[in-house]
């Protein structure tokens, strides 16, 4: 379970899984560590735009697979990880949220600024303040799920979901939050590792 890969063999072996085997349990080491993959992501001006709700209770799980669009993938994970993001009201550059995040970097909130509030205006002009936002939680999600193959722990990202009731599940407000994406974790059930299907380099890689 903890045994050492190379990253492209790690990569490799990361798939889908659909179902997983609800007699296998994550112990608190490793959620820990799947949860750590994500806080130590990257994010775009180093906001951390993400809140990580985990859930292993079984009834919390049972409540996302129903908002999951009733998914077996969630039903029957050992982790379910909830990235939820701030909307995009939150972002402003004068606002509390920015300030508390930009104050922690060299030179404070001013330093922090002087490159940021000129793209959020560009987000905000452009109308992509929610969708910059959301983008975020993917980067963490694709994180999780690599540091989880790492320990041959399988995974599978779920963008399959009814937000509202996502928001609901976790008591969130949908004014401030969206649901960013959904990732489950577990040990698959008896399904295997599948063949790594993928394009050929030369067909999806353009050096310009």
């Amino acid at each position: 379970m903890n045994g050492s890969f190379d990253f492209l063999e790690i990569m490799r072996r990361r798939y889908a899984c659909k179902l997983f085997d609800q007699k296998k349990i994550l112990d608190d080491e490793s959620v820990g560590f799947i949860l750590e993959c994500a806080r130590l992501s990257p994010s775009s001006f180093g906001l951390e735009h993400w809140h990580l709700f985990a859930a292993r209770r079984a009834d919390v799980i049972a409540s996302l697979k129903t908002a999951c669009l009733d998914q077996d993938s969630v039903g029957t994970a050992s982790l379910v990880v909830v990235a939820a993001c701030r909307r995009g009201s939150s972002y402003d550059p004068d606002g509390d949220f920015v300030q508390s995040r930009g104050n922690r970097f060299p030179g404070g909130i001013g330093v922090f600024n002087v490159d940021f509030r000129e793209y959020y205006n560009f987000l905000a002009r452009e109308g992509l303040l929610d969708h910059w936002a959301r983008s975020q939680c993917y980067i963490a999600c694709a994180n999780m799920m690599t540091g989880a193959a790492s320990r041959s722990i399988d995974s599978c990202a779920i963008e399959g979901y009814d937000n509202q009731a996502v928001l609901e599940v976790l008591g969130l407000d949908s004014s401030i939050w969206e649901t960013g994406i959904v990732t489950v974790f577990g040990f698959e059930a008896g399904e295997g590792s599948r063949e790594k299907i993928r394009m050929p380099p030369g067909e999806i890689i353009t050096y310009v």
